[in-house]
């Protein structure tokens, strides 16, 4: 005889499910910044081991030794870079910490000499004239902190790439085994065109970004602002965050440029805005696949919204992160969910290119 269904007992079972799934959603909330952090490890394993598996495939040494001779050339490239340059970039950054503010004053005092000027700043929360200096020192210098500490979490993720890198199959491996045997092809492939997308579309940032800060360097350097090179090292690694990087870039060789006069000022915008038309039109298509772009106003919406969710972290990693939930949607949903076939633009994207999963770090 079967025993009759306790209402009580089949009640509370599903309250202690629910409990369990809300402690588990604020437990990821809480490590939210550690879980970005891993992401960004993740990045950094990613290009290490296409660093590795390039001079492996064309020099015919083991990936081991290839993955540690990529680590020391990037060491002695950053010490020697810091020791020839870091003396000068420091000088360069204090001064630009200490010049932009005036820069700003000049832009606040302007406006208030003008009748639409006070009626604009009036408008805007009836802004302070008087500690303007003040408050653009408190963003300059709270934009000082935040690169403070995220040198610290790069090295963090550094080190963390390291031992992904020195390892991708054991984590992997690990990884699949907390799935299902049914789901685990499926998130093989995930884990295969995640890594393929995010490779391609960060080997094509450095490009983007070594290419920006030359070219915004020379151009500051040939107009005589100041602090031309920090200013133009600057506009190189904001312009890791798309198109809002080349914005924030901008905003202070603007501001010391007004030190030095208005035409000054004028030349530095018409500089970035050719620089950037040059990048968004030219550069940006040659090293950027099709697959790992997206829409400007994605990209916008995307790196306000990490911004706001988790931080200055948040807003660092936006493009990537947007790349990774793009692919597990149109993996996970629209292919195996709706089962709809990918596009033919997106088979290069979501079709792994190895395979064997083994090959491929």
């Amino acid at each position: 005889m079967i025993a009759p269904r306790n209402p009580l007992r089949h009640f509370a079972g599903r309250v202690l499910v629910v409990l369990l799934i809300g402690t588990l959603a604020l437990v990821v909330w809480r490590l939210v910044d550690i879980l970005v952090l891993l992401f960004g490890a993740i990045l950094f394993a990613i290009g290490l081991c296409a660093a590795a598996r390039f001079i492996a495939r064309h020099t015919g040494m083991r990936r081991g030794i290839a993955l540690v001779g990529v680590f020391m050339v990037g060491l002695v490239i950053s010490a020697g870079a810091l020791w020839i340059f870091g003396s000068t970039v420091a000088t360069q950054l204090n001064d630009v910490v200490h010049t932009a503010p005036t820069g700003f004053k000049l832009v606040m005092t302007e406006l208030t000499t003008s009748t639409y000027g006070r009626e604009m700043l009036d408008q805007i929360h009836r802004a302070n004239v008087l500690g303007a200096t003040g408050w653009a020192t408190r963003i300059v210098t709270t934009i000082a902190g935040l690169i403070t500490r995220g040198v610290g979490y790069a090295v963090i993720a550094l080190f963390a790439a390291i031992y992904l890198a020195a390892e991708p199959e054991r984590y992997r491996r690990l990884c699949l085994r907390l799935v299902p045997p049914p789901y685990r092809l499926t998130t093989e492939t995930l884990f295969l065109t995640t890594g393929a997308i995010l490779e391609r579309w960060l080997l094509g940032q450095i490009v983007v970004m070594i290419t920006i800060g030359l070219l915004s360097g020379f151009g500051l350097w040939l107009l005589g602002i100041q602090a031309a090179f920090a200013l133009g090292l600057m506009g190189g690694l904001l312009c890791f965050i798309p198109y809002v990087g080349a914005v924030l870039a901008a905003i202070p060789a603007v501001f010391v440029a007004l030190t030095q006069g208005p035409l000054e000022a004028g030349s530095v915008i018409l500089m970035y805005a050719g620089v950037h038309f040059v990048e968004g039109n030219f550069i940006t298509p040659m090293v950027q696949a099709q697959a790992t772009s997206f829409p400007p106003v994605l990209a916008i919406l995307s790196t306000v919204a990490f911004s706001v969710l988790l931080g200055p972290l948040g807003m660092l990693l936006a493009a990537p992160l947007t790349l990774f939930l793009m692919a597990v949607i149109e993996i996970l949903y629209v292919q195996h969910g709706l089962g709809i076939a990918p596009e033919a633009g997106a088979l290069r994207v979501i079709v792994p290119t190895h395979s064997s999963p083994s090959r491929r770090s």
